[in-house]
């Protein structure tokens, strides 16, 4: 038989084949049919939702290192520096360049703080006080960046024409700190320190000098951002007069701009600051990279899960293909009598199980981004270290669709190869 005779026969073979499946499917029972989509629809949900979900654990905590604290890009002093060199001309840059929107210079450095200014601790007491991170931020532009003033749970925000308060992080506070109730060895946190109370700040110079200065704490900053929620946070303007520096060597810059052009623009502002230290990196690049293995294991256990899924429903289809052509053997036997060929019924089967698994898939996909993506974003999952967010892309959700669709047809066309291979007079008269 020549090629050309060969892909007539199977242009035939295909087009009788669609015919007979369509003839099964819309004869099916309508119970039947609905609950086997209903299983590929939840086989969809477990190969992108599991995995969507548990990637998105970590991804929500990225996030919102993001939105609330780095930008889009970062700027902070280069390894064995105290501060970002030409800070004055790369803000200067940065705020008139057309990709930036929104620019939060900082300063920041070591500080003792002490919660209790009345009493002195007794013999053999721990002083209450201890050590964390003060940052001296400009209210406007860091409300502009970050919308600062919504991890102000409790009292008020800074603001820039007051002097002498200050704003505390939840996790440095036993009262408020999630880590309170936990015995943890060198944990130390202070005690009886609330919105109202008096508290000491006391920072040591690189020359011995000592500065210190008691505020008011204004405010109580609650985040699942460290870099929120276990500083300290004072105008620049007053960490300014505390400290003998130039006023323009910030210890760190915070850069909103287009996600997609940030690595772009990373590039530029090397190109810009030529030999001038400083470490600019974009938000994913400052994340740690153990953090970024933990997003890689959750990927993989996301996916390990969703295998098992996947065996689960090639079994089902399996199942349902063989029942329902061992339950029609002598239908099948009858048509091979009268002429069909067995590619043609074995083409009927396989279609079959391509129509459950795009309909499933189908069914997913709207699901999953008409519904599930878009609740998760706006009602992320509360975890203690982050808002869960539902990780699915168009492209991942795509390569699942062929996962699901291939595994499918594998498990339609075996179970119809073992049936339609059997003797056609065997197959008609049921033996």
């Amino acid at each position: 038989m020549s090629a050309s005779e060969k892909i007539k026969e199977y242009k035939n073979a295909l087009r009788v084949g669609w015919f007979l499946a369509y003839r099964q499917i819309r004869h099916a029972g309508k119970g039947t049919t609905s609950l086997i989509i209903f299983i590929m629809v939840l086989t969809f949900l477990n190969l992108v939702v599991v995995s969507g979900l548990l990637v998105g654990l970590i991804a929500g905590s990225f996030q919102q290192f993001r939105e609330g604290y780095s930008g889009e890009v970062i700027i902070t002093p280069a390894p064995g520096r105290s501060y970002v060199e030409n800070s004055a001309p790369l803000i200067s840059y940065l705020e008139n360049h057309p990709g930036v929107s929104t620019v939060s210079p900082r300063h920041s450095t070591s500080a003792q703080i002490l919660g209790t200014l009345s009493d002195l601790p007794e013999k053999n007491e721990r002083p209450n006080r201890i050590g964390a991170r003060l940052v001296g931020i400009d209210p406007g532009r860091e409300e502009a960046l970050t919308r600062f003033s919504r991890f102000v749970a409790y009292g008020e925000n800074l603001r820039p024409d007051q002097e002498g308060y200050i704003l505390i992080g939840a996790n440095l506070l036993k009262k408020y700190s999630s880590f309170a109730d936990a015995n943890i060895p060198g944990l130390d946190l202070l005690k009886d320190v609330d919105v109202g109370s008096r508290v000491r700040l006391t920072i040591t110079l690189t020359d011995g000098a000592v500065v210190r200065k008691d505020f008011t704490v204004k405010g109580v900053l609650k985040s699942k951002i460290d870099e929120v929620s276990a500083r300290i946070f004072i105008t620049d303007k007053e960490l300014k007069r505390m400290l003998p520096i130039n006023q323009e060597q910030f210890q760190e810059i915070a850069v909103r701009s287009d996600y997609a052009r940030a690595p772009a623009l990373v590039s530029e502002l090397k190109e810009f600051m030529g030999s001038h230290a400083a470490l600019i990196q974009t938000t994913d690049q400052a994340i740690p990279s153990f953090l970024r293995d933990i997003e890689t294991t959750m990927g993989i256990l996301g996916n390990a899960l969703s295998s098992i899924a996947l065996v689960v429903a090639s079994i089902t289809i399996f199942i349902v293909i063989f029942i329902n052509a061992v339950t029609k053997r002598k239908f099948i036997g009858i048509m091979k009598g009268i002429g069909i060929s067995p590619q043609a019924i074995q083409f009927s089967y396989v279609l079959q199980a391509l129509f459950y698994g795009l309909s499933g898939s189908f069914l997913g996909l709207i699901l999953t981004f008409g519904v599930l993506k878009p609740y998760f974003n706006a009602h992320p999952i509360n975890f203690p270290f982050s808002d869960g967010i539902l990780v699915a892309t168009p492209d991942g959700a795509a390569v699942r669709v062929i996962i699901l669709v291939v595994v499918t047809l594998f498990a339609g066309y075996i179970p119809a190869k073992l049936i339609v291979r059997r003797n056609t007079l065997d197959a008609i008269l049921g033996r």
